[in-house]
């Protein structure tokens, strides 16, 4: 019984020196995390700027697709009124 007791308070004994964290470990906690942010920002930066430059990229792509769209039905809608005006010249 006695030698349980003592177990008990060694390691009772030894949680409490455990619950206060040294500075070296703080420091070195803080040196990790400082690290982890200078290497992940750039990464993190970048992708976003891809991503907003590919959605401008998608955005200006439509408006083409748009603008080449209506030149057709312009050019179409150019070649009736000549075909319009070439029949009424000979018609009349």
């Amino acid at each position: 019984m006695e030698e349980k007791e003592e177990l008990l308070s060694a390691i009772e004994s030894h949680q409490e020196g455990e619950k206060n964290l040294s500075f070296t470990l703080m420091l070195w906690m803080m040196i990790l995390l400082l690290g982890s942010v200078v290497l992940l920002a750039p990464k993190i930066y970048i992708r976003s700027n891809i991503y907003y430059a590919s959605k401008n990229i998608l955005q200006l792509q439509n408006q083409s697709d748009s603008l080449i769209e209506e030149n057709k039905h312009l050019k179409k809608q150019l070649e009736d009124t000549k075909f319009k005006f070439l029949i009424m010249d000979i018609g009349f």
